[in-house]
C-alpha cells in the first residue's frame, strides 16, 4: 500500500490533470503507461520489489554464505544491493537519529558516506528512500525516473521545439523505454539521464535571443546542483555538457551565455561536492587511473562490433533478465538501442529545414557518444587525452547515443509527417540493414523468446514506412516494442527475500551486540557492505572511492580488487586485532591460524580474535616505515599492537613507558579523550584515514598521523592533555597529502 500511495495515486492524479488541461498530454501519458505497466506493474500487482536479490538456491542472496552470480551480466543491479542499498540504509539510519550521514560506522570501519558522491542526500527525488527504505524506495523511484525521462523528452520536442505530436511522442517513448534507461533504472545514475531532456530545454531557452539573465544563472545553478547533489557526478557532468553543446550548436553566436552557465555550475558543484573531490583525489581509483590509464587502449574490434549490433538489435546477444546474456561485456555497457521501429524511422523521413540546427545538435550528441562508446579512431584518441574525459568511464557516454537517436527519430518522423519522406528504395534499404545486422550475429544460438525479440526488431523496421500513413499509431507501436524488450530486464524479489537471516548472521549479531568489536569475512562469506544491513560493523568496504592507504591495507589481506573491493583471502589475527576486529566469518571447513572457534553451523563458522584491541587506545612506541617496508612491518604478525604503532617516516617521535586514556567520548565523526602519559605517546583510532579528519591537542591544531599506515593518530606530549579527532568533510584542503 505504501508503494501504491507513492506511485499509482499521484500517477492517477497526473492523468486527471492532463485530462483537464490537455488531451494531447493525456494521450502521450497513456502511451508511456505501456512501458510503465510492464516495468513497474509486477511490483504493484504482486507486492514485490524491483530487486535482483535472488540466487540459484532458495531465492535469497546467500549461496554458501556467498553472493550469487546470477546478475553477472547486470553489474548495475548487483551494485544496487552491494553498494547503494547499504549506503541508503545507513543514510536513512543517520537521518532518523537526527544526524547528518558524514561517516558510516558500520562500513569500512568508519568509511565516509556523504563523500562517496552517490547517496543523493541533497536530491529531493530520493525522499522515497528515506521514507520507505531502500527496496521500496527504489521501486517507487523507478516509476518516476521513467515518467521524468519520457515526459521531459516529449515536452522538449512538442512544446519546446514545436514538433508534431506523433513525432514528439515517438522521441519521448523511445528515450524513456530505451535500453539505456531501463538497463540503469535501479541505480541513481538513471536520475541524471532522465534529466537530460529538461537540461536541453533550459539550454534551448537560454540560447534564444531574449533570454533573461535569471534563466542563464538558473541553468548554471541547476547544472551545478545536478553534478554536486550526489546522484552520479560523472553522468551528470556528461548530461550537463551535452546540454551546453546543444546551446552552442543552436546559437553559436551566444557562446558567452554558456560561459556564464559553466562558471556558475562550477562554483555550485564544487561547493556541494567538495568532500567528494577530496575523496577522489586520495582514492585508490585515482592512483590506478594514473598508473594504468585504462582509456588509452581500445577494446578488441570484435567486442565493439558486438556493441554496435546491440545498438541496432537490442536483444541480439540475449536477454540479461533471463540469465541468457551471451555478450562478452556487461549488458548495460552498450545498452543504447531504441528499438527497430524508432531506428528505422530515422531512415524514412527527412528533417525539415527549420530544424537543421536541431538535427546538428542531435548529431553532435550522437557522434560524441559513439566515438567514446565504440572507440572510433582517430577522434577517440584525441578526446581521451582531454581532462576530465581521460579519467571518466567511457561507457557512460552511451547515454548520448541513446538520446541522440531518440531526438533524431523524432525529427525524422516530424519531417515525414510534412511529406518529406524518403523513397521506397531508401526505406527498403533501411529495413534490410536492420535485418542483416540482426541475422549476422548469434540469433540462431538464442533461446526462442530472445530470437522472437530479434524478429520483432526486424518486423518493426519493415513496417515503419507503413505506419507513417497512420501517425497516431506510431508512438503506441514504439511503446509496445520497447515494452516487450523490457519484460524481466529488472527482476523482482519478494520482500521476505531482501535480507535473509542465516544462522551465521544471527550468531554474529548476537556476539557483536554483547561484546562489541568489528567483524570481517574471508573467501566471499557475507560480502562487504551487506553486513551493515544487519546492524553489523564490518572492516571491509565495497566502494569505488576507498582511500589509497585503506585499499593497501585490504590488499595486504588478499583483496584481489584494490579499486572497489573484493573477497579477502586471509585474516592475520594480530593485524585484524589492531583494527578492532573481534570476529571472523568463514566457511564451515576453514581453519584460520591464530583465531579461536566461537561457533560453527551449516552456513559457516565464527571465530574469536584473542588479539582484539579497542578502537581507541594509545601506543607508547612507534615503528617508522613507508612503502613496501612499512606494509611488511605491519603484516609481519610480530608486533604487539597494544603498545606499538606503525607510522610513516618523519612522524613525531613516540617514546613513553606508560600511557592511560581517560574520559573517552566517541561518535562516528569525533573522538575526544584525556591522555595521561609519562613521555611522548600516540593516540590511535582504528578508523580509515580520509580527507577531512583534523586533530587538536588542548585545543591547538595538530597533524593527523597515519597510525598503522591507514588509520588515525595524533601525537600527544608528555603529561595530561585533551586530544580530539574530528571529521569535517569540507576542510580537507587543510590536511590532504
Amino acid at each position: 500500500m505504501a508503494v501504491w500511495a507513492w506511485t499509482v495515486i499521484p500517477l492517477l492524479a497526473l492523468h486527471l490533470w492532463w485530462w483537464r488541461r490537455s488531451r494531447w498530454l493525456l494521450r502521450f501519458q497513456l502511451t508511456l503507461d505501456v512501458v510503465l505497466a510492464v516495468v513497474i506493474g509486477p511490483a504493484l500487482l504482486f507486492g514485490v520489489d524491483l530487486n535482483p536479490v535472488r540466487s540459484l538456491e532458495n531465492n535469497h542472496p546467500f549461496r554458501n554464505v556467498g553472493w550469487s552470480d546470477i546478475t553477472a551480466s547486470q553489474p548495475a543491479q548487483s551494485d544496487l544491493v552491494l553498494q547503494f542499498h547499504p549506503w541508503f540504509s545507513e543514510t536513512r539510519r543517520h537521518l532518523s537519529r537526527g544526524e547528518l550521514p558524514w561517516i558510516s560506522d558500520r562500513i569500512g570501519g568508519g568509511m565516509p558516506l556523504y563523500a562517496n558522491g552517490q547517496i543523493g542526500l541533497l536530491a529531493p527525488v530520493n525522499i522515497p528512500l528515506w521514507c520507505l527504505g531502500p527496496e521500496r524506495g527504489t521501486t517507487v523511484m523507478a516509476l518516476w525516473k521513467l515518467e521524468l525521462a519520457g515526459l521531459g523528452a516529449f515536452l522538449l520536442l512538442w512544446r519546446g521545439w514545436r514538433l508534431r505530436w506523433s513525432a514528439a511522442a515517438v522521441g519521448g517513448v523511445a528515450f524513456a523505454g530505451g535500453a539505456y534507461q531501463l538497463g540503469w533504472l535501479l541505480v541513481p545514475l538513471s536520475w541524471t539521464t532522465a534529466a537530460v531532456p529538461w537540461l536541453w530545454w533550459l539550454a534551448t531557452v537560454v540560447a534564444r535571443r531574449r533570454a533573461r539573465p535569471v534563466l542563464i544563472v538558473g541553468l548554471g545553478v541547476v547544472s551545478g546542483w545536478l553534478i554536486g547533489c550526489g546522484l552520479h557526478p560523472e553522468t551528470a557532468l556528461i548530461a550537463v555538457g551535452s546540454a551546453l553543446l546543444t546551446g552552442l550548436v543552436l546559437h553559436p553566436c551566444r557562446w558567452s551565455r554558456m560561459v556564464v552557465v559553466v562558471a556558475v555550475a562550477v562554483l555550485i558543484a564544487a561547493a556541494l561536492a567538495w568532500p567528494t573531490l577530496g575523496a577522489i583525489r586520495v582514492s585508490e581509483k585515482a592512483v590506478w587511473l594514473k598508473a594504468e590509464r585504462p582509456n588509452r587502449d581500445r577494446p578488441p574490434v570484435t567486442i565493439r562490433i558486438d556493441a554496435v549490433e546491440q545498438l541496432v538489435v537490442p536483444m541480439a546477444n540475449g536477454h540479461p533478465g533471463r540469465g541468457d546474456w551471451q555478450g562478452r561485456y556487461p549488458y548495460p555497457a552498450a545498452a543504447v538501442g531504441i528499438g527497430g521501429l524508432a531506428l528505422a524511422l530515422i531512415g524514412v523521413g527527412r528533417v525539415r529545414g527549420r530544424f537543421r540546427r536541431h538535427r546538428w545538435a542531435a548529431w553532435a550528441c550522437l557522434g560524441l557518444g559513439a566515438v567514446l562508446l565504440y572507440r572510433l579512431p582517430p577522434l577517440d584518441s584525441l578526446l581521451v587525452a582531454v581532462p576530465p574525459i581521460s579519467s571518466m568511464t567511457l561507457p557512460r557516454f552511451g547515454m548520448l547515443v541513446a538520446w541522440g537517436l531518440a531526438v533524431w527519430a523524432a525529427l525524422a518522423v516530424d519531417g515525414a509527417l510534412w511529406d518529406r519522406v524518403r523513397g521506397p528504395a531508401c526505406r527498403l534499404a533501411t529495413a534490410a540493414v536492420v535485418a542483416a545486422v540482426a541475422l549476422s550475429g548469434m540469433p540462431w544460438r538464442l533461446v526462442p523468446v530472445d530470437f522472437g525479440l530479434v524478429l520483432l526488431t526486424i518486423v518493426g523496421a519493415v513496417v515503419s514506412g507503413w505506419l507513417l500513413r497512420r501517425p497516431a499509431a506510431l508512438a503506441p507501436a514504439v511503446a509496445v516494442e520497447l515494452a516487450l524488450y523490457a519484460v524481466g530486464i529488472n527482476p523482482t524479489a519478494a520482500p521476505q527475500d531482501r535480507l535473509p537471516r542465516p544462522d551465521l548472521v544471527e550468531r554474529l549479531a548476537e556476539l557483536q551486540a554483547r561484546d562489541g568489536g568489528r567483524f570481517i569475512g574471508v573467501a566471499g562469506v557475507l560480502p562487504a557492505n551487506l553486513g551493515a544491513r544487519y546492524g553489523l560493523s564490518d572492516l571491509r568496504a565495497y566502494d569505488p572511492l576507498r582511500p589509497h592507504p585503506y585499499a593497501r591495507l585490504m590488499a595486504s589481506l588478499g583483496d584481489p580488487r584494490p579499486v572497489i573491493g573484493g573477497p579477502l583471502a586471509s585474516a592475520p589475527a594480530r593485524l585484524c586485532g589492531a583494527w578492532s576486529v573481534r570476529y571472523l566469518a568463514t566457511r564451515p571447513d576453514a581453519q584460520p591460524p591464530g583465531w579461536q572457534l566461537e561457533w560453527q553451523g551449516s552456513s559457516g563458522a565464527v571465530w574469536r580474535n584473542p588479539h582484539w584491541l579497542p578502537e581507541v587506545r594509545t601506543a607508547i612506541r612507534a615503528v617508522q616505515g613507508d612503502g613496501a617496508r612499512g606494509w611488511h612491518v605491519l603484516t609481519s604478525e610480530k608486533l604487539d599492537f597494544a603498545t606499538v604503532a606503525v607510522v610513516p617516516t618523519g612522524s613525531p617521535e613516540v617514546r613513553a613507558a606508560r600511557a592511560v586514556l581517560e574520559e573517552i567520548e566517541a561518535s562516528s565523526t569525533a573522538v575526544r579523550v584525556r591522555v595521561r602519559c609519562d613521555g611522548p605517546c600516540l593516540l590511535v583510532v582504528a578508523r580509515p584515514w580520509t580527507p577531512g579528519w583534523q586533530a587538536t591537542v588542548d585545543g591547538v591544531p595538530a597533524p593527523v598521523v597515519r597510525a598503522n599506515l591507514a588509520g588515525l593518530g595524533v601525537a600527544v606530549p608528555s603529561g595530561t592533555h585533551r586530544a580530539e579527532l574530528r571529521y569535517r568533510p569540507w576542510t580537507w584542503h587543510a590536511d590532504i597529502r
